[in-house]
């Protein structure tokens, strides 16, 4: 449902956000047109290396395939993304003991590029390679990513409405799948109607002493705390405190970078316009602790290098989203933490939900989990030393799927900002891929109506809350694993509620 998926895998594995305009991955909706389906891997270069990437991972041990691999992978790829990469070779080997392909296909949006879905033999798990030869070489790969895909289980999902009964069949069935392919931890409600329809946990919260998920457990949510922020600023404009056009140099005039202040707005951080960079670099990762509130990260985010010129075009930035942060502090005059406390998830009744630090004690906060070896690895590793030491207005916080559904029901119902601020966070929204972006909600149209929401993922998190706007209905997945393609099943689930009462 999108070209842009070798940028998706970046972020996945970089940053706190998987937006469903760059993650939706191969087989998420049926071939287009413009597509071309190949049973069999094709006779090019990149279709040859492919082949050999599959005979190794079917015949080799993981030492022979430490040696073998590198020589296939081009210089110009960077030697994290070659050492993803082949650990995930080595994984596919030791932990599926091979694989089978089950889908190839290109795109004529991204030339070159040959996408290849496999499945492990011993567990099941699917997994999506992206590949591209290198044309002064064609002996080697100028681009390998190997990612983690649950697609396949949505093969037999209803293409259009069900009743709730057989809605909840369905989402049972795929959760006992994810659990038995894939281990999956989590929770998954669903609201229509006005009611809880579907509502079921999986897993453990702690897996150290066995403490298994339940409807109570607390789980980190990342950037679907994106949306949280953008409510915020949409109150204070909405309360003529700032504009949309208000510039990052005006609201934030301690910024270092001044020059740079002068030309973004508070409209651009939001649709992620700014151009500005990341601050998820080894500095940060390096010293988490002296990032704990927004302003601390403003020497960080000044020094990294832009992305682009402000206003022309579209780069995910969690930095712009901190500096947002800093913008409620200063308009408010409140901390960030305490604005939204007392803003948003009061208001909206969010009794078990914020943003505690990772040296606080949160009871009923699940452990975060994730694999470090590879994309079919069935071993999991505490996410205690990954960095990310305290929420913040990108993310990070965290939530039970009973507080993001009452986000959902006071932000459609009205009671965090007038209908016509909301209507205005989706006028001019940035166009990607299945959708576009408005001012900190994702939106794409379904069935036709509009499904809005936001995604959330790093070491340890997989979160989606997603609302079909035109009924009040929405679905909320939150997992202490990741990153993950789990929040696929959001999405699934989503279309099947916008389907509803349709014609279509």
């Amino acid at each position: 449902m999108n070209d842009s998926l070798s940028l998706a895998r970046r972020m996945i594995r970089k940053s706190w956000s998987v937006p469903l305009w760059v993650s939706l991955a191969l087989s998420c909706a049926p071939a287009t047109a413009a597509e071309t389906l190949h049973p069999n891997l094709p006779d090019t270069p990149v279709g040859k290396l492919a082949g050999t990437l599959v005979r190794h991972m079917d015949t080799d041990h993981p030492a022979q395939i430490r040696q073998w691999a590198p020589n296939i992978l081009a210089a110009s790829i960077a030697a994290d993304d070659k050492a993803d990469f082949i650990t995930g070779l080595v994984s596919a080997a030791r932990d599926e003991g091979g694989v089978d392909v089950f889908d190839v296909r290109t795109d004529p949006h991204q030339p070159g590029m040959l996408e290849v879905a496999v499945k492990g033999r011993r567990n099941g798990q699917a997994g999506l390679f992206f590949l591209a030869a290198d044309p002064a070489h064609p002996e080697r790969l100028a681009q390998a990513m190997l990612v983690p895909m649950d697609d396949p289980l949505y093969a037999d999902w209803p293409k259009g409405a069900v009743s709730h009964a057989e809605l909840g069949k369905q989402i049972h069935a795929v959760l006992d799948k994810l659990a038995s392919v894939s281990d999956f931890s989590g929770c998954v409600t669903v609201l229509d109607g006005g009611e809880i329809v579907f509502d079921e946990c999986r897993g453990q919260a702690d897996r150290s002493f066995n403490v298994p998920v339940d409807r109570q457990t607390k789980f980190r949510v990342g950037s679907v705390g994106k949306m949280f922020t953008a409510v915020a600023v949409a109150q204070l404009v909405e309360a003529g405190k700032l504009s949309w056009n208000d510039t990052l140099a005006k609201l934030v005039p301690e910024y270092p970078d001044q020059a740079t202040a002068k030309k973004v707005t508070v409209w651009e951080l939001l649709h992620h316009t700014s151009g500005l960079g990341d601050f998820m670099v080894p500095d940060y990762f390096e010293h988490a602790q002296r990032y704990a509130n927004p302003v601390d990260y403003l020497g960080l985010i000044a020094k990294q290098p832009k992305v682009g010129e402000p206003g022309k075009g579209l780069s995910y930035s969690n930095a712009g989203y901190i500096l947002l942060g800093r913008i409620v502090e200063n308009v408010s005059g409140e901390s960030y933490f305490d604005y939204i406390q007392h803003h948003v998830f009061d208001p909206a009744r969010m009794t078990s939900s914020g943003f505690e630090s990772v040296d606080q004690i949160v009871p009923g906060l699940a452990v975060g989990y994730f694999h470090d070896d590879g994309v079919f690895s069935r071993r999991w590793k505490a996410n205690w030393v990954q960095g990310i030491y305290k929420g913040s207005p990108a993310g990070g916080g965290y939530s039970t799927n009973a507080d993001l559904l009452r986000f959902a029901a006071a932000l459609h119902g009205g009671k965090l900002v007038k209908s016509a601020t909301l209507a205005k966070m989706f006028d001019g929204e940035v166009p990607a891929g299945p959708g576009a972006i408005g001012a900190g909600i994702d939106d794409r149209v379904s069935h036709g109506r509009h499904i809005r929401g936001h995604q959330g993922g790093i070491e340890g998190t997989t979160a989606d809350l997603e609302m079909i706007w035109e009924t009040g209905a929405a679905v909320a997945l939150t997992s202490n694993e990741g990153p993950s393609q789990h929040w696929l099943l959001a999405e699934q689930i989503a279309d099947l509620l916008a389907a509803e009462g349709t014609k279509d």
